[in-house]
């Protein structure tokens, strides 16, 4: 370690590194700047052009590593910036305590020697002259002459230490590295900004509980939570409790890290079958985001997790931002669902029926956020359009508590929101097993629509009031009545089947079902005008406006009229 000597310290200027950090700084938002000029003027042009085949495959491909080039580097010149930053204040800062420290002494009476191998600290009057102090006086100037000492050393020693881990960790950025083109430089990136999140006492994400990590992460820094996305993004970007827009942040940059990660094996075919499937979801979650980079302020898609738990994937976005919005609805899909041909739907579904509260709000804007939440393994139809895991329970009980922990993070940001949750089909258990196991969802309302069961018979049994919970299901016969119908044999109980075979479960045998539509389980019924099991967000639908009425509590007005109808 290079020791900083005293005329060192108290001469050096560190206007050049705050210089320089500012400059990194600059060079990072305009490599962002660029990023996104080049993702949306650039990607999305050739997108919009049309432009199909093989070529445009190879082009699409080679645009998309470019992008992410530019996103590289952008965050390695924020990094180098950050650590430059970090020593502009901090050497300064014990700088001004040595500064105080020379003047201290001089003013005490004490004299201070610079010579080429350090310094010494001398009493004012020398030993031997005319006037001589008394012992006891002496004693009192070499106590304070190696009280100074000690506190001069103390802070040359603070600062060598600080200089020698701010010039490491400079050398581990390398510069020159931002220049770098290769794609696995993402994890180098990671790593430097995560030695640098250091210096700020930034640490691996502690496991919390939605309610404390939204304390902790108000206790941090403005530097830390500065910090924090870009060293940990993959563990911040599925944190319930999180605000919004910091899972959104460090969620692209996971998402970006991981798709370049996975695609060098991909390339040389030597990916095994569960990685395909993974870049496969990505890439959906990727065009999904780029494809809605120009939507408007309160429409925007905020991505607030994804994964690989599952084969089909897992992914919650949302349209508009839940923490600033005054009525959230999050939407659980049923049977099928996967991120490849569910998101995109969802997206839809979810846009349909903001548009729908828009069209009921004076001014056309409804103030509402909506997320399409599949954090679960939606159970496959199998051969028939049937499957074991779409009669059993065991996928809605896996996902139950995800869910909980998710309203659990809405709530946890503060502010107190309106919220619904609407379950389609299978996802209806899902809510029910959210509800059924603690003190109920953590929602103001739930709406069922096209459920086979919610795995309790009673709405009270969701430990809510009945009052907030809404139902509908299509009408005439269709699949609709195939999934509500024949479902409920299974989900329509208040217990888990056991002992019975798919046979027995599917005919009812040992069993009493009720589904949310059915009179007994005491639900508000609407009447809608769906008539087949995809069909309650088809625009301008009475289905689709009673859930748009619901979601913005519009039960509460006055005026009947605008209550959702019910039958």
């Amino acid at each position: 370690m290079t020791v900083v000597g005293f005329t060192e310290l108290r001469t050096a200027n560190f206007e050049s590194w705050r210089e320089s950090a500012r400059t990194w700084r600059t060079t990072a938002g305009k490599l962002a700047e660029l990023e996104n000029t080049f993702r949306t003027g650039v990607n999305d042009g050739v997108e919009a052009a049309g432009w199909k085949g093989r070529a445009a495959g190879t082009a699409d491909r080679d645009l998309e590593v470019t992008v992410r080039q530019i996103a590289i580097s952008a965050s390695q010149a924020q990094t180098i910036g950050m650590a430059a930053e970090r020593a502009a204040s901090e050497l300064p800062a014990i700088q001004a305590l040595f500064h105080a420290a020379i003047q201290e002494a001089e003013t005490s009476g004490l004299r201070i020697v610079e010579n080429p191998a350090g310094y010494t600290v001398q009493a004012a009057t020398p030993t031997g002259a005319a006037g001589d102090p008394t012992p006891a006086d002496a004693a009192r100037q070499q106590s304070a002459v190696d009280g100074f000492v000690a506190r001069f050393d103390t802070l040359l020693r603070q600062a060598s230490e600080a200089d020698a881990g701010f010039a490491a960790t400079l050398t581990t950025l390398m510069p020159g590295d931002v220049a770098e083109t290769r794609l696995d430089a993402w994890h180098d990136s990671v790593e430097d900004t995560r030695r640098v999140a250091g210096l700020y006492g930034v640490g691996p994400v502690p496991d919390l509980d939605p309610t404390q990590t939204a304390a902790w992460w108000r206790g941090l820094s403005d530097e830390q939570r500065a910090l924090y996305p870009a060293a940990y993004p993959r563990r911040l970007g599925g944190m319930d409790g999180l605000p919004a827009a910091v899972r959104d942040t460090a969620n692209r940059i996971a998402l970006d890290q991981r798709l370049t990660e996975l695609a060098p094996a991909l390339a040389g075919g030597t990916s095994p079958n569960h990685d395909r499937r993974e870049w496969e979801n990505l890439t959906e979650i990727k065009r999904v985001l780029v494809a809605g980079h120009a939507r408007p302020p309160g429409k925007e898609l905020i991505l607030l997790k994804f994964g690989d738990k599952f084969l089909d994937g897992q992914v919650i976005m949302s349209v508009g931002d839940p923490d600033r919005a005054e009525h959230v609805s999050i939407s659980v899909p049923g049977t099928d669902a996967t991120v490849i041909n569910g998101l995109a739907g969802g997206i839809k579904r979810i846009d349909a029926m903001q548009h729908a509260a828009d069209t009921l709000t004076p001014g056309g804007s409804s103030n509402v956020a909506s997320v399409f939440w599949l954090d679960y393994d939606a159970p496959e139809k199998g051969v028939a359009g049937l499957s074991g895991s779409m009669v059993g329970w065991d996928r809605s009980q896996e996902g139950a508590p995800r869910l909980n922990s998710f309203v659990n993070g809405v709530r946890a940001q503060g502010r107190d929101r309106h919220i619904t949750m609407i379950a389609h089909s299978y996802g209806t258990a899902v809510v029910g097993d959210a509800a059924r196991a603690g003190s109920g969802p953590g929602v103001d309302d739930v709406v069922s629509l096209g459920s086979p069961g919610m795995h309790v018979k009673r709405a009270q049994d969701l430990h809510m009031d009945p009052k907030h919970v809404w139902a509908e299901r299509a009408l005439g016969t269709s699949k609709d009545t195939l999934v509500v119908e024949g479902g409920a044999y299974s989900h329509g109980a208040d217990h888990k089947p056991g002992g019975r075979s798919l046979v027995d479960t599917i005919l009812g045998e040992g069993n009493d079902p009720v589904t949310p539509t059915d009179e007994e389980f005491g639900a508000n019924v609407m009447s809608g005008d769906a008539h087949a099991h995809d069909d309650y967000w088809n625009p301008g639908s009475e289905s689709l406006v009673n859930q748009a009425k619901i979601v913005m509590g519009m039960y509460n007005d006055p005026n009947p009229l605008q209550h959702p109808r019910l039958e």
